[in-house]
């Protein structure tokens, strides 16, 4: 891998200057000032043959000789890491921490940055060593919040939360909506190992974190759902609404299903048509036209679907009322066109059906709390690709703004 010429440069001249400096403040004699140290040419010569390992041999040789080239280091560590050339960061960082001259100061950064360079590395056990042992140290808020990153990619949420209020006693922000879904996935966790105790009660510690925090309504609702406890379920997604209403999609099933079970269906039918009407949602719509055809027939669920479509034109909600309307009776050749438009209309949606981050525009198929992309929380709205287009909502200011209007 080639090294870009202005770093050939660059390198060179921090350490003759700090070089010269050195010799300069301890007014030595002229023999030694005007001499630079041999293992300091081979290293420029390595370098511009491309052989980085026999540079670092070279370099680090230097820094046995004179106590004053630690930035010479960091500026060579930081270049291979910017290369990708993660090891090779590595082993200069190592080697910097094991230095007696420097100070205190310098051997934190390299302890800091050795820890980065094994985050960065995949090597996490190694990470979290490094940044543990700066618990003490001037760098500890820097250092707790690597070790954030570090748990929440290891999804180790009790120790993530752990750390975001650590991170918060250094005066550090730590935004609470984050803290609430660390809560909601420790809950997660515990709904998939049958503890829906211990799972009521991190969600519950979610809403006293954020009260605004949709997903704990949600998933509080899921759990009484499991539990044949309707009414509460049906309680629970109704205050998430009042969070934030855009979310409901998510829950548009088992909703309808609650009432069901409950004997409500006109209830239930009148709720999802009131949510589709002021939260205009593709997946809501189906679930309602879903509701519909159940209880009075695929005639009126293609009319309903027709309606809403002529109210909020869309190519999703033209492919789903042409699949309905292929289910009637219909004469072949009228049977044949209407299903050779839908293929048509089908290949344009597919790439419209798609989440999409709207931090950094990250597209995908599954709905997530938190974007692989970015790994920002709550910039995923459930609301399809084509939906945000026509309909744009921000998925940060819906939940104020329904604070607000209610």
């Amino acid at each position: 891998m080639e090294f870009e010429t202005w770093w050939l440069v660059l390198i060179p001249l921090i350490f003759s200057l700090g070089w010269m400096a050195a010799r300069l403040e301890k007014r030595s004699d002229a023999s030694v000032r005007g001499q630079l140290p041999a293992s300091y040419f081979k290293g420029v010569n390595f370098l511009l043959s491309e052989q980085p390992d026999k540079a670092i041999d070279a370099f680090l040789e230097v820094a046995a000789i004179d106590t004053h080239t630690v930035e010479l280091h960091f500026a060579l560590a930081s270049l291979f890491r910017k290369k990708g050339e993660i090891d090779r960061a590595i082993r200069v960082h190592q080697f910097l921490t094991t230095r007696e001259q420097i100070t205190l100061a310098d051997r934190e950064k390299a302890t800091y940055e050795l820890g980065v360079d094994f985050l960065r590395a995949g090597i996490l056990d190694r990470a979290e060593q490094a940044f543990h042992s700066l618990s003490g140290s001037d760098m500890k808020a820097e250092a707790s919040r690597q070790l954030l990153e570090l748990y929440e990619l290891e999804k180790a949420w009790d120790k993530a939360i752990a750390q975001a209020h650590k991170l918060r006693e250094y005066g550090a922000e730590v935004p609470a909506g984050d803290i609430a879904h660390f809560y909601c996935e420790l809950a997660a966790q515990f709904i998939d190992a049958g503890d829906l105790l211990k799972a009521k009660a991190e969600l519950q510690n979610a809403l006293l974190t954020d009260a605004q925090n949709v997903r704990a309504s949600l998933l509080l609702g899921d759990i009484y759902f499991t539990q044949n406890q309707f009414e509460e379920a049906i309680g629970q997604w109704r205050a998430a609404e009042r969070q934030n209403p855009w979310y409901l999609p998510l829950v548009g099933p088992n909703m309808w299903a609650a009432f069901k079970k409950l004997e409500r269906e006109e209830e239930g039918i009148s709720a999802l048509l009131e949510y589709c009407t002021m939260y205009p949602s593709i997946d809501l719509l189906l679930v309602l036209a879903q509701a519909v055809e159940e209880t009075k027939g695929p005639f009126a669920a293609f009319e309903l679907l027709r309606e809403q479509v002529r109210a909020r034109p869309s190519l999703l909600g033209l492919d789903k009322l042409l699949e309905h309307q292929l289910r009637g009776k219909l004469d072949d050749d009228r049977m044949q066109d209407l299903r050779l438009t839908r293929e048509l209309i089908s290949k344009h949606t597919q790439r419209l059906e798609r989440y999409r981050c709207q931090s950094c525009g990250f597209q995908a198929k599954k709905f997530y709390w938190q974007c692989p992309g970015c790994a920002n929380w709550d910039s995923i709205v459930p609301r399809r690709a084509e939906e945000l287009d026509f309909y744009p909502v921000s998925a940060k200011k819906a939940a104020h703004t329904q604070a607000h209007t209610h």
